[in-house]
């Protein structure tokens, strides 16, 4: 089933966390997940649609795509969560 959220946090060593719009806990991607959007050219507000699947540390999303055009309101709480 495919997910809508926000990238919360995107590190250089090649993965990130994306904050669900459903409000579940932040999950996390690496960047071969990634469809049809380059690793650095994505950054962190950045609106995407995302599939979760079981990995070995846990749920991580697959299939993200960039939602053309879209980033998170100012103002968003995104981030928020303790880490």
């Amino acid at each position: 089933m495919s997910m809508k959220g926000t990238i919360v946090r995107k590190r250089d060593e090649g993965y990130g966390f994306i904050k669900p719009e459903s409000g579940e806990k932040d999950v996390f991607f690496h960047a071969s997940a990634l469809v049809d959007v380059d690793f650095d050219s994505l950054s962190e507000g950045d609106v995407v649609t995302f599939e979760v699947e079981e990995g070995p540390k846990g749920p991580a999303a697959t299939n993200v795509q960039r939602v053309s055009g879209a980033t998170a309101p100012a103002g968003d709480d995104a981030g928020d969560d303790a880490e």
